[in-house]
């Protein structure tokens, strides 16, 4: 059946704007949306990513038939201006009537650029409790610009309220929604790439080795952890881009004398796969909207151990946030980790219990619903036919 927000989408251009052209959480966020609006709604959709280098994002793009473009773009202060103009140009060269921004850079480009991209409708997606955001003023003019925005979290959602004063109409929450394609490689055949012995538990987080991931914390948890009397010495698989960190984190790992427990197994295209092939998830970040990671856990019913943020503590919901340690806190990150991995009722009755809640409360068919409605509800607005 066709909505009238379809109706009023159809036809549309509508431009995604990302940091780069690889894929981190709100790239995937925001190609399941892009998706969704070519295939199911009809929308002319294009992708913009401030750099150059091809990555994983512009490889799914060329699967779905999207096109994308990458803008040379430096956030340095000699080349930020000329790289400001790029972007600009060539967003106003898509000549959009949407655009969806994505992340702090994109945001603030597309807001400070508003008036010569030219486009009908601007949508400020917010992905984090206001990350290396502040109230200084060339932030706030930039948040006056869009039409509205989108937060997909309660956290993040406050942090624009709070810090920009933005009417709350215009601020929507709409949760991360979670599509795991089928894995496909099976759970041994991963323990047997990453050479993981026979009968040891294994731990994984999947996450870009971001700085704000606090991989650190969760590396001197896993010391503490490989401490205890274990017959079979548990492992710790860190999946994700480097982003620059992996060589500290793997000199940690080395003065902690955790190494042969430790996993460096860089980006993965199998999630679903990896997951399976876990007993247990964590998630050691300092700043979060509502990460996708953790839902993909919950979705695959691993059990999950994270960091007792507003984000994450949203995902896992009442009974998940029992087992989240302070920010920072290794010592009962580590607790937390130990008695999960001893007692599988436990931990398989959390995995269960995770897997019902990502299915209710956090379903790609909601997100994509809900993202639509808003979309066509604000560019009805804009247009003044509301």
């Amino acid at each position: 059946m066709v909505t009238s927000s379809q109706e009023m989408l159809r036809g549309k251009k509508v431009v995604f704007v990302f940091g780069s052209l690889d894929l981190g959480g709100s790239e995937r966020r925001g190609l399941l949306l892009a998706e969704y609006l070519q295939a199911q709604v009809g929308a002319a959709v294009q992708v913009v990513g401030l750099n150059r280098t091809p990555g994983k994002l512009s490889a799914l793009c060329d699967g779905l038939g999207i096109p994308w473009r990458g803008v040379s773009f430096h956030w340095g202060l000699r080349r930020r201006i000329p790289s400001f103009l790029r972007a600009v140009l060539a967003l106003r060269a898509a000549a959009p009537d949407i655009v969806l921004s994505y992340t702090r850079v994109p945001n603030l480009v597309c807001a400070w650029g508003a008036r010569w991209i030219g486009a009908k409708l601007l949508i400020w997606n917010q992905a984090d409790e206001g990350l290396l955001l502040n109230g200084s003023l060339p932030f706030r003019l930039a948040a006056c610009v869009p039409h509205c925005f989108i937060s997909n979290s309660t956290r993040g959602r406050d942090f624009l309220l709070e810090t920009y004063g933005i009417a709350a109409e215009r601020v929507h929450l709409v949760h991360n929604g979670i599509a795991l394609p089928a894995a496909r490689t099976s759970r041994d055949q991963w323990l047997r790439e990453w050479e993981i012995p026979p009968g040891a538990p294994v731990v994984g987080m999947v996450a870009n080795l971001s700085v704000y991931k606090d991989h650190e914390t969760l590396l001197k948890a896993w010391a503490r952890v490989v401490s205890s009397a274990w017959e079979h010495p548990p492992v710790l698989v860190l999946a994700g881009r480097g982003d620059g960190a992996e060589q500290g984190l793997q000199k940690l790992a080395a003065e902690l004398g955790i190494t042969a427990q430790v996993r460096f197994v860089g980006p993965v295209d199998d999630v679903a796969g990896v997951l399976q092939a876990l007993d247990l998830f964590a998630y050691s970040s300092r700043s979060e909207g509502v990460p996708n990671g953790v839902l993909e856990a919950m979705a695959s019913e691993v059990a999950v151990v994270g960091t007792d943020i507003p984000g994450i503590r949203e995902a896992v919901g009442p009974e998940g946030g029992l087992r989240l340690a302070p920010v920072a806190d290794s010592g009962k990150l580590a607790e937390l980790i130990v008695e999960l991995l001893r007692d599988e009722v436990k931990r398989r009755q959390l995995g269960a219990a995770l897997r019902q809640r990502a299915e209710q409360s956090f379903s790609l068919e909601k997100m994509c619903r809900r993202s639509t409605d808003i979309i066509a509800g604000a560019l009805a607005e804009s247009l003044g036919e509301k």
